[in-house]
């Protein structure tokens, strides 16, 4: 098994996309599928399973700022229902997938530095 940086934390090698223990594995295959084995020190990536967490995370997240600001819109220029709609439903898919990824990486991270995988 490859030795860990000390310079680094697993926090910060898996939001650069490798292995929380080495960081030199890459940790997702595709987007958001997460690789069952590190290429570099074979740590078992598919014990560390983030689940719908990190999704519902954001979505609460997401939701408490944007349902505001949807307010705040109505208040000033009372758009018909189907602009907020779109400009809504834009914003939060868009802020989902480009942060989902980050999200499920710090999810990961945590398991493994407090070695609480999956049950």
């Amino acid at each position: 098994m490859a030795a860990a940086s000390p310079a680094s934390s697993p926090l910060r090698r898996a939001l650069n996309g490798t292995c929380p223990d080495c960081g030199q594995g890459k940790l997702f295959l595709g987007h958001l599928k997460v690789a069952d084995t590190c290429e570099n020190c074979g740590l078992d990536l598919a014990r560390y399973n983030a689940g719908d967490g990190p999704a519902t995370l954001l979505i609460f997240v997401y939701g408490a700022v944007i349902v505001p600001l949807a307010f705040v819109l109505e208040t000033l220029l009372a758009p018909p229902l189907w602009v907020h709609a779109v400009v809504w439903g834009v914003v939060m898919l868009a802020l989902t997938m480009l942060s989902l990824r980050p999200a499920k990486a710090i999810m990961i991270a945590l398991q493994f530095r407090f070695d609480t995988p999956e049950i």
